[in-house]
């Protein structure tokens, strides 16, 4: 009788487990379906958001709206602060043979054939600069300007009392940036056969006898092919010549033309450039004119911080280009025609930082000029320069350094007549400056 109560017990619960059970069993499969058709519906919506977002892509990539410039220029000054002083030994005179020599090595103003005479001193702070550039972005691309003025070669003012002289022009110029491939730019600037970044760094103004070194007003356009770039320009002529009247002649009918092409493979970077230009002179009874060719090969190996920097051009039409017009791009012949001289120079440099704050650069240079017999016996024949410097900068856009310079000029002396056809220059010069 127990266990039938028992049974029946068990019976009982049983079906009041299963009374209970079937409604939560149902009601969660009726959730999961609901859950499950809330996710198919937000995947819809995500499924359409992105179709839309597709459509738009498509619709910018096909009609894109033109690049909106930003407003306003952007302006920046700068430049720096120098103070050269320079003590100067010449073999064979007291001082240059031109007062600019005196302020940073002109090597045709070393004197040959005189008596050497005591150290020289002279200090400056010529060399002293201000620019002002401006940025302003424009459609496609950007518009920069520059303009730069400092004191040197200036032929106003002495030092009679109050170290005065006159600023000079040496940058001004507009370089329209018109999209990522292609600039133009106007004005005066470095000439394009020339590769400033191949220059070494020194305490002279110029440095090596063997540079090209022009500043000039020019027309150049600029276009990034891969890694390089390749210019062309347009440039002011002008003509040295021997046996002439003038020095320069400004008779020429056509600008200097100049094509350059800039490149470089991992820490190596290099420049070639090749000018054509026209050699002419109107004396008023007698014009002539004669073409004439130069190229020049230049770059800059890095390697860790040091770098090497070597410049070699050559041809006949070099003249006013390389060395502070060293040397005349032609003689004017007794007949009245030009003959152009074949010249060549260049220059090796070392950089090498010791440190943080000490580096030192080695440069060695020559040049020469191939003159016809006709040249008088002081004609320029050959330069040799090394420099040898110690700068230190203790703190940010600070050097201070010492520099020693040895230069030398040759001179034809076809007939013998000269005594002395070489002169020197030692220089020992020391200079502040302060870049902001």
């Amino acid at each position: 009788m127990t266990r039938i109560k028992s049974a029946r017990a068990a019976a009982g619960l049983f079906s009041a487990l299963v009374i209970n059970l079937v409604p939560v069993a149902a009601s969660a499969q009726t959730s999961t379906e609901a859950l499950q058709l809330r996710i198919e519906e937000l995947q819809a919506q995500v499924d359409k958001l992105a179709a839309e977002a597709a459509q738009q892509r498509r619709a910018v990539a096909e009609n894109p709206e033109p690049p909106r410039p930003a407003q306003g220029t952007q302006i920046e000054i700068g430049g720096f602060m120098k103070l050269d002083s320079i003590f100067s030994d010449y073999s064979d005179g007291n001082s240059a043979s031109a007062g600019i020599g005196e302020d940073f090595l002109v090597p045709s103003t070393i004197p040959v054939g005189g008596e050497g005479g005591d150290n020289r001193f002279d200090s400056h702070a010529k060399s002293s600069r201000l620019f002002i550039k401006s940025r302003t972005a424009v459609a496609g691309g950007q518009v920069n300007t520059h303009l730069e003025i400092d004191a040197m070669a200036s032929g106003q003012g002495d030092e009679r009392i109050s170290n005065s002289y006159a600023q000079r022009l040496r940058h001004a110029y507009v370089d329209w940036q018109m999209d990522e491939r292609n600039s133009l730019l106007a004005g005066q600037t470095w000439s394009t056969f020339f590769n400033v970044g191949a220059l070494p760094e020194g305490m002279d103004f110029v440095g090596p006898v063997g540079t090209i070194f022009e500043r000039q007003p020019q027309l150049r356009y600029t276009r990034k092919m891969g890694s390089g770039s390749l210019q062309m320009a347009a440039e002011n002529p002008a003509t040295t010549l021997y046996n002439g009247s003038e020095n320069p002649y400004d008779d020429g009918g056509a600008p200097d033309l100049v094509v350059r092409y800039n490149n470089g493979a991992g820490d190596f970077s290099y420049s070639v450039a090749s000018m054509s230009r026209e050699l002419a002179y109107d004396s008023g009874t007698d014009i002539e004119s004669v073409r004439g060719y130069a190229i020049s090969v230049s770059g800059k190996y890095q390697f860790g911080r040091d770098d090497i920097r070597f410049m070699l051009s050559s041809g006949n039409a070099l003249g006013r280009y390389m060395g502070l017009n060293s040397y005349r791009a032609g003689i004017i012949e007794a007949d009245g025609e030009i003959e152009l001289i074949d010249q060549s120079g260049g220059y090796i440099a070392l950089r090498h930082f010791w440190n943080d704050e000490w580096r030192s650069n080695l440069v060695l240079s020559a040049s020469e000029a191939d003159n016809p017999d006709s040249v008088s016996d002081a004609t320029a024949s050959a330069y040799r320069s090394m420099h040898l410097n110690l700068l230190y900068s203790p703190i940010p856009k600070m050097t201070l350094g010492g520099e020693y310079i040895f230069a030398s000029k040759e001179v034809e002396n076809g007939s013998g007549a000269l005594a002395d056809d070489e002169g020197e220059l030692q220089r020992l010069q020391f200079s502040v400056k302060y870049v902001f």
